[in-house]
């Protein structure tokens, strides 16, 4: 029971936990708590441990052990029986010693005429070690079941429950035990009595404070839509923004925050739909009249009759749709009909924006953050690409108005409006005006702190973008012809970013370094070994013998194979027939086809031209023979062709002009090498 109780904490808590956050108070309180906290994460991290085991075995050790022990991580429940199964462990040796070692084993001892008990020859020491390892789970379910950062939200949190029914154990277990010691000899009906009662203890409190109330929670009706009104009571009627306290409204926020972590669940489990189905029933919680439509959203009133509160979860609840939406759009790419799912989630998130910008209640409202991942995630939607923004605007006009909204909403929140500042700079380079790109990124460097602001961007946003977006900007640089300035941006980088990055991020890593090495590739020399070594450093040597990210492993090879061109001045280096092989294999697809587009709209260049540079690049080195070169030559060619096709729209306009000068540069190395 106590392991069970362990386990379902530990799942629930790796689904939904909070990011750990650490104050910085030295009061006793704090520390108490602090160490709670650190107690609880490291009890957490043991188990995710245990739980990567099960791959490891059922392997027979041919699979690396790769445990993901932070929160947020997926748990399956065959997962879940394992840890359990593990935990178990301890209590299976202890039976085990009990039944197979004679001096331990419990024999029938006559103590009266034709009275006899089981009794073992070390006397109670093996009862009151099997009590000590049954207890240990059930208090470290309570330290897992305890407030604080990282705890499990809550709803789930069953730390009452568990005192009372601890409580319990130990009030029957002061009683049976004693009791039981003095009874043994006199009269042994009674103290097999008593020991079957302190067995009892340890599992029906639990059963009926826990296992009970859960099952009574699973026969309720879940969300109860409001009470219809006609017409005519909803014209007459105050908004609710003036009846934000009634009964009522309190009811639907209570029910909506309970299904919130539920649509949370679900999303974390991968069931999008579901969640999608629980976010519609929260949505239609504040209609006045009907069901929730994805496609029309809230009238004029609904949207005027929200309070503070209910714009908060209408809105919240509205980005996340969005965000399971295209969640949905990314898992059936091979679906015809994906654009649907990706229009609905461009829909939802405009929903969430506009009701944020009309709703009167907006001024009421002291904290604004919660609107800003919608802003961050309406940027990414439309910089993948909509047929038509909701609003019928252009896409360039929708992405400019959404980025001036962001900065306006920010302006008080540094680390956010760091943030904003760089989706205004991303915006302004795709529609080629890098000038004011470049202006947009001195203005963010006066408020971005990396030391302070990486791992809060990162945990709000998922990534740093403020840093991918500097780091992106040394391309906008070197093209603006401001080389100087390049370098001198790709040293802050390296001195006092990169360290902040979390070692394990390698497409944040990669994404910043790219436009790094790219930059000390052309300066040759120095330059070009100290491009190598940080690139094997944060990129090569952490991830060998692992199983790459599809994404990080295109990425690194071509890459690894220019800088090791260019560092070894023409000479041969270890790997430089394996390298050559695998450029010329045709028959291995060396990047998917979405991967060229998304590459130039993220890091402002085609991922085809990269690799007709490290086809040039091999096709010069002393180690080619005249047939290879002459066919690297052929395959460069073939990936310019690909480049070409990529950046020239139909009506010969460049897609993008940094990406296309590095095009045009690696197709003169070409013209010159067959010159």
């Amino acid at each position: 029971m106590g392991n069970i109780l362990i386990v379902r904490t530990w799942r629930i808590g790796c689904i939904m936990g909070a990011s750990q956050t650490f104050r910085e108070d030295n009061t006793s309180s704090v520390q108490i708590e602090l160490s709670i906290t650190m107690s609880r994460l490291a009890i957490m991290k043991a188990l995710s441990r245990i739980s990567s085991w099960r791959g490891f075995i059922s392997s027979c050790g041919k699979k690396k052990s790769i445990s993901n022990t932070g929160l947020r991580c997926r748990i399956t429940f065959a997962d879940s029986v394992w840890v359990v199964a593990v935990l178990m462990i301890p209590q299976l040796i202890l039976q085990i010693i009990n039944l197979s070692l004679p001096n331990v084993r419990l024999e029938s001892v006559e103590v009266h005429e034709e009275v006899y008990i089981c009794e073992s020859a070390t006397g109670s020491w093996s009862l009151i070690v099997g009590i000590v390892l049954f207890i240990i789970p059930f208090f470290l379910s309570l330290l897992l079941n305890t407030k604080g950062d990282g705890a499990v939200p809550n709803q789930f949190r069953e730390l009452p429950e568990i005192a009372s029914s601890l409580f319990a154990t130990c009030c029957i277990l002061t009683i049976t035990l004693p009791t039981a010691t003095m009874v043994k000899y006199i009269i042994p009906e009674v103290y097999t009595y008593l020991m079957g009662a302190s067995v009892l203890s340890f599992t029906l409190p639990y059963a009926s404070n826990i296992a009970w109330k859960r099952a009574c929670v699973i026969k309720s009706q879940g969300l109860k839509k409001p009470t219809n009104r006609t017409s005519s009571e909803r014209s007459s009627s105050k908004p609710a923004v003036l009846d934000k306290d009634s009964e009522n409204t309190f009811d639907r926020l209570k029910e909506a925050g309970d299904a919130a972590i539920m649509s949370k669940m679900f999303d974390s489990l991968g069931q999008q739909d579901k969640a999608l189905e629980i976010d519609r029933g929260i949505l239609s919680l504040f209609k006045s009249d009907d069901e929730y439509s994805w496609e029309t959203g809230y009238n004029s009133y609904e949207k005027r009759s929200m309070g503070p509160k209910e714009l908060e979860v209408v809105v919240s609840t509205l980005i996340d749709s969005a965000r399971h939406w295209n969640d949905l759009y990314l898992s059936r790419l091979s679906d015809p009909n994906k654009e649907d799912t990706r229009n609905l989630a461009i829909l939802s998130c405009y929903f969430a924006l506009n009701i944020f910008k009309e709703a009167p209640a907006k001024k009421l409202l002291k904290d604004r953050s919660f609107v800003f991942p919608g802003y961050s995630l309406m940027v990414a939607l439309l910089k993948g690409g909509a047929s038509m923004p909701p609003n019928k605007q252009t896409l360039e006009e929708a992405e400019n108005e959404v980025a001036i909204s962001f900065v306006e909403e920010t302006s008080f929140q540094q680390y956010h409006h760091g943030r904003s500042l760089a989706i205004k700079a991303d915006i302004m380079r795709k529609y080629g005006r890098y000038e004011d790109a470049v202006s947009a990124i001195e203005e963010m460097k006066l408020v971005y702190e990396p030391s302070l602001h990486t791992k809060v961007i990162s945990r709000d946003y998922v990534t740093d973008h403020c840093a991918e977006i500097l780091a992106a900007s040394v391309s906008w640089l070197c093209y603006l012809n401001r080389k100087e300035e390049a370098l001198r941006l790709c040293d802050y980088i390296i001195e006092q970013i990169l360290p902040e990055i979390g070692e394990r991020e390698f497409l944040s890593l990669n994404v910043i370094l790219y436009p790094i090495c790219l930059c000390f590739k052309e300066q040759g020399g120095d330059r070009v070994t100290q491009a190598l070594d940080l690139y094997e450093k944060h990129i090569i040597h952490p991830t060998e013998g692992e199983k790459r990210h599809p994404i990080v492993a295109n990425m690194i090879i071509p890459m690894i194979i220019i800088l090791n061109c260019r560092s070894s001045d023409g000479d041969e280096y270890d790997s430089i027939k394996d390298d050559i092989a695998y450029m010329l294999n045709e028959e291995e697809e060396k990047y998917p086809a979405w991967f060229e587009a998304a590459v130039v709209s993220y890091i402002d260049f085609a991922f085809s031209t990269i690799y007709a540079e490290a086809c040039l690049c091999l096709s010069r080195m002393d180690a080619c023979d005249k047939l290879e070169s002459d066919t690297l030559v052929e395959e460069g060619y073939r990936y310019l062709d690909i480049s070409e096709a990529t950046l020239k729209r139909e009506d010969g306009s460049v897609v993008s002009a940094v990406a296309y000068s590095y095009y045009s540069r690696i197709l003169s190395g070409f013209k010159e090498a067959i010159i």
